[in-house]
This record gives C-alpha cells, sequence and structure tokens, in this order.
C-alpha cells in the first residue's frame, strides 16, 4: 500500500481513520457506483481532508480493495478444518459459514453486489469456486468435462440471485433457512435432522 507505507505510526487514532474512511466509502456506495465516487466526496463524508487521506491510501480502489481484503479474511476464519468435506462442498460444514458471513456483513455485500465492478471480482472468487470445489466433485460424479461449466455457470447465477433476494430483504431468515434453500435446490439430505 503506497501512502499508508510512508504513515509508519500504527496507532489507534490511524486505525481510527482508516475505518472512519471504511464506513464513509460504504455510506457513499449505497448511494452511488464506486466508479463516481472521488476522494474528495470521501474525505467530506468521513469528516478528514484530502492530504489525510493520502496518507493512508494511493486511491480509493487501494482502500476498496483493503476493504475486501478483510471482509475475505473474516470468511477464511470462519472455516475449520474439521467442517472440511473435499467429496460435499455444498454441505452445510462449507454453506453456512458462508452465509453466517454475509449475513454478517450484509451491508457491505449489498452495497458490493451493486457496484459495476463487482461483476469482475464475483467471476474471480467464482472462478476459484469452479476450480478447487466444484470441477473435482462434478468429475468425481462421472459428469462430463464439457457440461461442468454449463452446471456451474447455472448454480452462479441461481446462487448470487439467491444471495441478492436474501440481503435485499435485509436477510431476515436465518442462514439455516437459507441453506435449506440451497439443499432443497441442489437435493441434499437433511439439515439438523429436518427434511427439507
Amino acid at each position: 500500500m503506497g501512502g499508508y507505507a510512508m504513515n509508519t505510526k500504527n496507532n489507534s487514532r490511524s486505525r481510527e481513520t482508516r475505518e472512519r474512511l471504511k464506513e464513509a466509502l460504504l455510506r457513499l456506495l449505497a448511494r452511488r457506483d464506486i466508479l463516481d465516487v472521488t476522494v474528495s466526496r470521501l474525505c467530506q463524508e468521513a469528516g478528514v481532508n484530502r492530504s489525510t487521506f493520502y496518507s493512508h491510501y494511493d486511491s480509493i480502489g487501494e482502500l476498496m480493495e483493503e476493504l475486501e481484503q478483510e471482509i475475505g479474511a473474516n470468511l477464511i476464519g470462519r472455516f475449520r478444518e474439521d467442517n472440511y468435506d473435499g467429496e460435499h462442498p455444498f454441505s452445510p460444514g462449507h454453506l453456512l459459514p458462508i452465509l453466517e458471513h454475509i449475513r454478517d456483513n450484509r451491508d457491505f455485500y449489498r452495497v458490493y453486489l451493486s457496484q459495476s465492478t463487482a461483476q469482475h471480482r464475483m467471476d474471480w472468487a467464482f472462478g476459484q469456486l469452479l476450480e478447487w470445489y466444484v470441477r473435482p466433485l462434478l468429475r468425481g460424479l462421472s459428469i462430463e468435462e464439457e457440461a461442468i461449466a454449463y452446471y456451474f455457470a447455472f448454480f452462479r447465477a441461481g446462487f448470487l440471485a439467491l444471495i441478492q433476494q436474501w440481503l435485499q430483504n435485509r436477510c431476515q431468515e436465518e442462514p439455516e433457512v437459507i441453506l435449506s434453500y440451497v439443499q432443497n435446490l441442489l437435493r441434499l439430505p437433511e439439515i439438523e435432522g429436518k427434511q427439507v
């Protein structure tokens, strides 16, 4: 991070300023696309001056990347080794932490998924999911290689639409309820002893 490297004081005031900038960015993104957010407008929203912004970040893109990395690290931190089931990547042990994470960070995801740049970033994330989890699973089920991309495109579109609908409803349903919808769609077995 360019500007941040010069600001070697990693004290509480510096962290507080960075948090104010992130919160201000999320408020702005709730009203406009990231491509329409200027440093001046962001600083006004955060109540800091431009030199303060540039002492922490080189650009709004860099601030957004840091926010994404924090959210991503939080998501990864929710997975435990004892939850891992390589044969069933859509099992409750995999999906429930993702859904809980989305619920706990719903303000971020609501604005993030509405951004014009989100599609590119989501393509990367889903590409990783396809390569690491879905492709090996479907190969193990003897699904032809040519068909895997089609199955995954269908799953990706449906899963994103389901998440966006849940976010639009402000995540009123518990993650377990959303998980049961996904399981019904994938025809997975029971969740916590209840037939779905």
